[in-house]
């Protein structure tokens, strides 16, 4: 029986305000998960310490949301990545993969996009696909925006995401996606239409924009993948993050 091992948490100073991580396993390679909008770093706790068999993997909450301070500033694609490289500053990491689920996979992308030297790989779970609102409007004509109510059950950080997605949409589709190695993983496919097989069909966009991609659908279950289908999820991303080749190590000439 595999025993779930205990997050470490943990803080860090990004730009003189707090942000709040937590982390399982070790090594140089690491996983950096980035939750979707409304969710906090601990949405992934029962699957990070099942993704840290030889990495060390790290969950944070972004500002406004769980033990992170909050920014008064838009929290837009282009905040979430000073935010991002601070914190990969902070704890001394390099070249990490990058997982993203739903708004969080849009800052992923948007990151390795804006970052490609420094990004080994992306996963991105239930990304919004670029564009997507602009062609929901087109086809479905309602619906395809973030219902303004809603957000008041969010935390601020949340709230403030929720106001700046428009934003955020238009400057990660201004990126050119770029040639890393990346995992698309999305909901069931039910065959229906509607919003659900929009979003599944607008997923090629995503390959479109990452050529190194390879997309996965889930056996089960809706946006939350890493919750609907865990065991699908860890199968995919372990088997993902294995595939990668090494690290190149550098030596030192003869002499």
């Amino acid at each position: 029986m595999l025993i779930a091992l205990p997050a470490r948490a943990g803080e860090a100073t990004v730009a003189g305000r707090k942000v709040a991580y937590r982390e399982w396993g070790a090594g140089d390679r690491v996983l950096v998960m980035l939750s979707g909008l409304g969710d906090g770093a601990a949405t992934f706790d029962a699957v990070g310490p099942k993704l840290a068999k030889g990495w060390r993997v790290i969950a944070y909450d972004r500002a406004g949301y769980g033990g992170s301070a909050d920014d008064p500033a838009v929290h837009d694609a282009a905040r979430a990545e000073a935010e991002l490289k601070g914190l990969l500053a902070a704890l001394g990491v390099k070249r990490p993969v990058l997982l993203g689920h739903s708004l969080g996979g849009v800052f992923a992308a948007y990151y390795a996009a804006r970052n490609p030297g420094e990004v080994e790989a992306l996963v991105l779970e239930e990304t919004r696909p670029t564009g997507f609102t602009e062609a929901c409007a087109a086809r479905l004509k309602f619906g395809c925006t973030f219902p303004p109510l809603l957000k008041y059950v969010f935390p601020a950080g949340g709230r403030r995401e929720a106001e700046a997605i428009a934003q955020s949409e238009r400057e990660e589709a201004e990126t050119a996606g770029g040639a890393t190695p990346t995992l698309i993983l999305t909901r069931r496919n039910s065959g229906q239409g509607g919003f659900d097989g929009l979003w599944l069909a607008q997923q090629a966009k995503l390959l479109e924009r990452w050529p190194a991609a390879r997309l996965e659908a889930a056996p089960r279950g809706g946006h939350y993948v890493h919750r609907d289908a865990q065991d699908w999820f860890v199968g995919q991303v372990t088997g993902f993050l294995g595939g990668l080749p090494a690290p190149r190590t550098s030596s030192a000439p003869a002499g």
